[in-house]
């Protein structure tokens, strides 16, 4: 098949313009990455101030807080001044070392609120801190929040104190009266208060650094570690003293059980 001169110089000029347009997008790609990626480099690498919040007084609980605190930044030679601000607004600046700036939440409205720190450099440069997103409590609220979650910790104290104690009845070790010089497989211990010598259970709640234990000499409830030969000689040597003057007093588990029960019962007058 022929193609005419026409048609020759059409399919010609259509080959210029694709690769004038194909070279036009090229250089402008190009020029638009050139002009992306140092910005793009430039925001990762941009400076960043390390914001540590600290409670003086009152309540934190994870971005619950109430009360006083503290805004401090990372140690950094080139700073010489932080700007405080609290939803936009300027609260405070320090231009001291180290930088330490305070607020009270009490003088913000109950709810969400967003903290950032600027800082300034020696040599002009405005740094600034990540956002950080809290939710300031009145006093009800942090009261009501300290409640809930002191209350739970309470009971279980409590349940594992009453559990200690009623475990060695329930093993049948609580039957007898401490021997002296018998103390176990879970070893002996000395008592903190009176210094004397009595045997840890098997079946008291063991807390890592001591077993939960309660003295049957003084009553004295404490964490107690598992103590050596020697230290158990001086304890048993000061309670063989004590008994020959007649001054030991000492009631065992089951005793110290019933004692509560009958502590515990009340009458009521008819």
């Amino acid at each position: 098949m022929t193609v005419g001169p026409m048609k020759r110089r059409h399919c010609s000029s259509m080959r210029k313009r694709f690769t004038t347009f194909s070279v036009c997008l090229l250089v402008t790609l190009g020029m638009a990455g050139f002009m992306l990626i140092p910005g793009a480099l430039a925001q990762e690498s941009e400076p960043t101030l390390q914001v540590r919040l600290s409670k003086d007084f009152g309540y934190a609980l994870g971005s619950r807080i109430q009360g006083a605190f503290s805004v401090r930044v990372s140690e950094d030679s080139d700073l010489v001044q932080i700007t405080l601000w609290i939803d936009g607004q300027r609260v405070g600046v320090d231009d001291t070392p180290p930088f330490r700036i305070t607020f009270n939440t009490s003088e913000f409205a109950v709810g969400k609120h967003s903290i950032m720190v600027i800082g300034m450099t020696t040599n002009g440069l405005e740094v600034s801190s990540p956002t950080l997103e809290y939710e300031f409590l009145s006093a009800e609220e942090a009261r009501s929040d300290a409640f809930n979650v002191v209350i739970p910790i309470l009971g279980v104290v409590l349940a594992v104190m009453l559990i200690s104690s009623i475990a060695p009845v329930l093993s049948g070790r609580g039957k007898k009266r401490f021997q002296l010089g018998t103390y176990g497989s879970a070893g002996g211990a000395v008592c903190s208060r009176c210094a004397l010598p009595f045997s840890r259970h098997m079946l008291s709640l063991n807390l890592g650094w001591g077993k939960l234990e309660r003295c049957p000499h003084c009553g004295k409830w404490a964490l107690v570690r598992r103590a050596s030969s020697s230290e158990l000689d001086a304890a048993e040597a000061r309670m063989k003293e004590a008994e020959s003057q007649g001054s030991l007093q000492s009631e065992d588990e089951t005793d110290h059980l019933q004692r509560l029960i009958d502590e515990s019962r009340y009458e009521t007058d008819d």
